[in-house]
């Protein structure tokens, strides 16, 4: 059991990355001229940070401890377009098993993968895309699923081509391979 001292230790982190959250939303749609969400402020901040951090979940990001000044250094020269322009798909082109690691249940038809064109990481190609809530990183040239850098599986070409074709609408796309 977790004593009080520390729950409110936990409270306040989160109250403040909530709060950094809010105000760079504010910040980067102003700079940006387009509706940036702090959901997207989040999503913005996980992806620069998780190989770094080697965080596998999006709730990770929670036990972060960062300064507002730091927080937006940090996304100051991040693609938007790898948040906004989110591919959805059905959740039954990845095997369950596979999918059992969410540590958070979402309510969704399918899942969401988000491409990551400037990674740091450009395993396993570039770009890449992620589904949010797995760790599940899709290579764009033959369909291979990795966890961290080992491939679990591999999903249908028919699947790829169809990520493919909504992820071309606005990124170059590695040549197929498949």
């Amino acid at each position: 059991m977790i004593s009080a001292e520390t729950a409110n230790e936990s409270l306040k982190k989160i109250e403040n990355l909530d709060l950094i959250l809010n105000k760079l939303s504010v910040h980067y749609s102003e700079v940006k001229k387009i509706a940036i969400s702090r959901e997207d402020i989040f999503d913005a901040i996980f992806l620069s940070l998780k190989d770094k951090f080697e965080w596998e979940y999006p709730l990770d990001f929670w036990d972060l401890e960062i300064k507002y000044e730091e927080a937006k250094n940090i996304i100051s020269n991040f693609d938007f377009k790898t948040v906004l322009f989110k591919i959805a798909t059905d959740e039954d082109i990845i095997p369950k098993d596979l999918l059992t690691h969410y540590k958070v249940k979402i309510k969704s038809k399918g899942l969401i993968w988000l491409i990551h064109k400037n990674d740091a990481d450009p395993f396993p190609s570039l770009p890449h895309a992620h589904e949010y809530n797995s760790g599940i990183k899709l290579d764009f040239k033959n369909g291979n699923c990795y966890r961290k850098k080992e491939l679990i599986f591999t999903i249908k070409k028919k699947d790829l081509l169809e990520i493919r074709k909504q992820a071309s609408k606005n990124f170059d796309l590695p040549d197929l391979q498949y």
